[in-house]
C-alpha cells in the first residue's frame, strides 16, 4: 500500500501530466523518457493505490472517477510544490518566446498564454499574426517558437498537436428581408449574398469542396477576414456568413443567429505547431503544454 515513505514524486508526475494533457506523447516529450516508461510509471501508481486512474480504450485514455479524485488532490501537491520554488527563487526564468497566431482564433488562445505569463512573468513573450503558410515559414526558420492556427500539411521537421475540432456554421440575421425562413435552408443561399472566408485560406477550400453547387448559385460572394468580421457584415444585413462554428458560438447576439451546417461541412482543426528537437529555452516546454491544454 502507498504511503509517504514509499511516495514515487516521478510516477505522480507522470500521472499528473497525462492527466492534464491527455496524452503520453507529451508527457514523455516533458520528462524526457519514452511513452511505454510513462505508461509503466503509471501503472506501477495504480498497483501501488490499489485501484485504476485511467480507462484505456483505443487510443484514448479516460479519467475513472477515482482518477479525477486523486488528480484534485494532485493538482494541490504541484501547485503547492510551485508556489514554494517560486517564493525561493529571487527572480523567476528569464528568455524570449515567439508566438505565432490567427487573428480568427487569437480570442481562444489569449487566456492560456494569460496564465503562462502568469506563471513566467520574467519571460518576455512575442505575438505575431501570420497566415498559416507564413507562420510554418517563420516556425522553420526558427523565427517563431510556435505556430497556432489551421495547418493542414507540416513539413517533417514539423510536429502539432491538434488543439480543438470545429464545424461550420451559417450566420444569419433573422430580419434580413432575403430570408424567406427562419433557420435559412443550404438552398437559400442561393438567394442572397454570401460572406465567406478568402480564397486563400483552408475553410474557404473546405467550403468550396462541400458546398460548391450552393456557392456558384450565391447572387455574390464578400470576402470576410474574420470571423468577427463577418458577423460584422450579418448584423449589418449585408448578407449570410459562412463562419467557424467555435468561432460564431461567442458572436451571437439578437441579429445574428446560426445554424450548424453539419457533418456534411467536415471539421476544421486548430493545431499547435512546434519544431522537433530541443527549443531555444526550457519553458518552451511549459509554453507547448499550457497552450495545448484541453482542460481549460
Amino acid at each position: 500500500m502507498l504511503d509517504i515513505d514509499t511516495l514515487d514524486l516521478k510516477r505522480l508526475r507522470a500521472f499528473h501530466l497525462v492527466a492534464r494533457q491527455g496524452s503520453l506523447r507529451l508527457a514523455a516529450t516533458r520528462l524526457k523518457q519514452s511513452i511505454p516508461a510513462i505508461s509503466g510509471k503509471i501503472r506501477r501508481l495504480e498497483t501501488d493505490l490499489g485501484f485504476d486512474l485511467f480507462e484505456r480504450l483505443p487510443n484514448k485514455l479516460v479519467l475513472t472517477v477515482a482518477g479525477e479524485r486523486f488528480l484534485r488532490e494532485v493538482d494541490g501537491i504541484f501547485e503547492r510544490a510551485e508556489q514554494a520554488i517560486s517564493t525561493l527563487s529571487r527572480r523567476g526564468p528569464e528568455g524570449r518566446l515567439a508566438i505565432s497566431v490567427g487573428s480568427d482564433h487569437a480570442w481562444f488562445f489569449a487566456p492560456k498564454i494569460r496564465n503562462f505569463l502568469n506563471r513566467y512573468p520574467s519571460i518576455e513573450v512575442n505575438l505575431r499574426v501570420y497566415k498559416s503558410a507564413d507562420a510554418l515559414i517563420a516556425l522553420d526558420k526558427g523565427e517563431v517558437d510556435v505556430a497556432l492556427g489551421i495547418f493542414p500539411d507540416l513539413p517533417k521537421r514539423l510536429e502539432r498537436e491538434t488543439i480543438v475540432e470545429t464545424g461550420l456554421s451559417l450566420a444569419f440575421n433573422p430580419k434580413d428581408p432575403a430570408i424567406r425562413r427562419t433557420p435559412p435552408t443550404l438552398a437559400d443561399l442561393a438567394r442572397q449574398r454570401l460572406i465567406v472566408p478568402p480564397a486563400t485560406t483552408t475553410t474557404r477550400r473546405l467550403i468550396e469542396r462541400t458546398l460548391g453547387a450552393n456557392l456558384s448559385r450565391a447572387s455574390m460572394l464578400l470576402e470576410a477576414p474574420t470571423c468577427e468580421t463577418a458577423a460584422t457584415f450579418v448584423e449589418a444585413g449585408v448578407g449570410s456568413a459562412i463562419v467557424h462554428t467555435l468561432c460564431i458560438s461567442r458572436l451571437r447576439s439578437r441579429h445574428v443567429h446560426a445554424i450548424d451546417l453539419g457533418a456534411r461541412t467536415g471539421k476544421v482543426s486548430f493545431s499547435l505547431v512546434h519544431r522537433k528537437g530541443a527549443p531555444r529555452i526550457p519553458q518552451a516546454h511549459d509554453l507547448i503544454e499550457t497552450l495545448a491544454d484541453r482542460s481549460e
